[in-house]
């Protein structure tokens, strides 16, 4: 088979069920926000046909990429005793500025979400210090339930990610060794720790508030997915889990990039499209490279004693 052919027949499965599964997770969870809460209590409304039919497609989403993933084709090349194949050089250079270009531009989305954090948390920092000033000066007055610093760490948390992001599609444009992308991927990893907080922080007091589950779903599949990603990197691969944990990224960022433009919450409308973006570099790259992943160059074959030395190219260390 043509090698471009056999390359796209690789990822295109991942990446229609992926986008298709998006798609329609959007328009349910648009119909959800119109028709199954109740005005401004934003209780929801129990069995609502919108609620129902989105949950239900989340569900079969998740069990047909779970499908796909164990019946995904990894290599059978054999490997020494002791050794592994080197799945961190699937996101090394591989001649396709596809998945560099998303990485870098998700990069460049996070990196846009740290001034809209940041002047939000500063302006919380600054009222709650007017209202412990008021309150030295009268004891009776209640202090806001925010001080703004877990928003400026996430502004912080959007600059990592900007930094660990950049750094990974530096990597997949350039071709080396062994990349940075194992501790460049921990970078938006914590900073998805921190948005986390931030998000439930702001959505804990009222829990009846059941539109807060697609953004929770969210971000926890984006960290998950940058985890899986460093540990690709790392030595602790788990490929075909990569890939269901990319495919349900993409699908639950997309639901909740819905409600963050609803609400107009411009900073986690950013963070969630840059979720969108390196989920879906991810599903370009991996799928076809997991059957024939990328040979390391210059590394010695070990010879027997008596044998001549081969140079080749190979797979492991």
């Amino acid at each position: 088979m043509n090698p471009i052919n056999k390359s796209l027949s690789g990822r295109m499965p991942w990446l229609l069920f992926a986008l298709a599964s998006a798609l329609v997770s959007a328009a349910l969870r648009r119909w959800q926000l119109s028709s199954a809460f109740e005005g401004e209590a934003g209780l929801p409304i129990p069995g609502a046909q919108a609620s129902v039919i989105l949950t239900c497609v989340l569900v079969m989403a998740a069990a047909w990429f779970l499908i796909l993933a164990v019946h995904q084709p990894l290599s059978k090349r054999p490997v020494a005793p002791g050794q592994a194949h080197r799945w961190d050089l699937v996101f090394l250079d591989a001649g396709d500025p596809v998945y560099p270009i998303l990485v870098v531009l998700s990069a460049f989305l996070a990196l846009a979400a740290a001034p809209f954090l940041l002047k939000t948390g500063i302006d919380q920092w600054s009222l709650y210090q007017e209202a412990l000033d008021a309150r030295a000066q009268n004891p009776s007055v209640q202090l806001p339930s925010n001080n703004g610093a877990l928003t400026i760490a996430t502004a912080v948390g959007a600059l990592l990610s900007f930094l660990g992001l950049l750094q990974m599609g530096r990597d997949g444009l350039h071709a080396g060794r062994r990349g940075k992308g194992g501790f460049s991927a921990t970078l938006p990893g914590i900073a998805g720790c921190i948005w986390l907080m931030e998000s439930f922080r702001s959505h804990a007091a009222n829990p009846v508030q059941w539109d807060y589950a697609p953004l929770l779903l969210a971000i926890v599949c984006g960290m998950l997915l940058y985890m899986d990603f460093a540990g690709m990197s790392t030595g602790a691969s788990r490929p075909r889990r990569l890939l269901w944990v990319a495919a349900m990224t993409l699908v639950m960022s997309a639901a909740a990039l819905v409600s963050a433009l609803a609400e107009q919450t411009v900073a986690d409308s950013l963070l969630l499209f840059a979720q969108i973006l390196t989920a879906a570099a991810v599903l370009w790259r991996l799928p076809p490279n997991l059957e024939n992943p990328p040979k390391l160059k210059g590394t010695p074959i070990p010879r027997r004693p008596g044998e001549a030395s081969i140079q080749e190219e190979t797979t492991d260390e």
